[in-house]
This record gives structure tokens, C-alpha cells and sequence, in this order.
């Protein structure tokens, strides 16, 4: 059997996925830069999210998955329209979360993350997924 290393490397192009991963990915990739650059807007923040009510769920999520993740969570350049690992692993956790999903949520992290950290970010990406789920139906 041949080591196909595009089809290992290979994560999904933005353009064409999900519009609740895609809003993610932005506020993600938003909040990085606008934070290095001092220039951070709660009211761009709602804007990406679709919602300025998901902000502060968003950065409690973003405080959750950072005090967990093992490494810094790694996040492709905003003009990048493919994900990064870390993006589309937390864009479908988030997915999981919005569809009730526990048992896939936490197949994702058991080699990662220990039951505390998996159910303090289950709990963030629900709350989260509350307001960005009903702003894209």
C-alpha cells in the first residue's frame, strides 16, 4: 500500500463548508490578529459570529480549549481559505456540541484530554453553539 502524503496533509477548503464552521474559523482567525495588533472589537467580533450575543460564549469556549490543549492551538492566516488541524478539529467539536453529539465529542479528545477538560469544553461549546446555530438555520 502506497503513503499518499496529500491525502494525509489534506484539510477541507473553507468555501465550501459549513457555514456555522466557517463563522467559527473567522472569529477564531479575527480574534488572533486583532489581538497581536491591539485593534480587538467586540462589536467585529459579533460580526463574524453573527451574533453579539455569542461573544462572550466564544471567548469562554477560547478560554476552555486554550488552558486544555496540550500545544498552542494553530491557526491558518485569515487569507488561508483551507483549515488547519486545530481549526477543523474545534469547528467539529462545535458541531458536535450543537447536535447533542457527546459520545463523538468526546471520541475526538480522549487521547488528548482528560474527563474534566473534555466536559469543561463540552459545556463552553454548547453554550456557544446556542447562539451561532440559530443565527445560520
Amino acid at each position: 500500500m502506497a503513503f499518499d502524503l496529500a491525502m494525509l496533509t489534506y484539510t477541507p477548503d473553507m468555501r465550501y463548508a459549513d457555514p456555522a464552521r466557517v463563522r467559527l474559523v473567522g472569529a477564531l482567525r479575527y480574534s488572533h490578529v486583532a489581538k497581536q495588533r491591539k485593534c480587538y472589537s467586540p462589536h467585529m467580533m459579533g460580526k463574524h459570529l453573527g451574533s453579539r450575543d455569542a461573544v462572550s460564549s466564544f471567548h469562554v469556549f477560547l478560554d476552555e480549549t486554550g488552558r486544555a490543549w496540550p500545544e498552542p492551538i494553530s491557526l491558518n492566516p485569515p487569507c488561508q481559505p483551507t483549515f488547519s488541524y486545530d481549526e477543523m478539529l474545534l469547528s467539529d467539536l462545535c458541531m458536535a456540541a450543537a447536535q447533542n453529539e457527546r459520545l463523538p465529542f468526546d471520541e475526538m479528545l480522549r487521547d488528548m484530554l482528560g474527563p474534566g477538560a473534555r466536559n469543561s469544553i463540552w459545556a463552553s461549546a454548547r453554550r456557544l453553539m446556542r447562539h451561532i446555530v440559530s443565527v445560520v438555520d
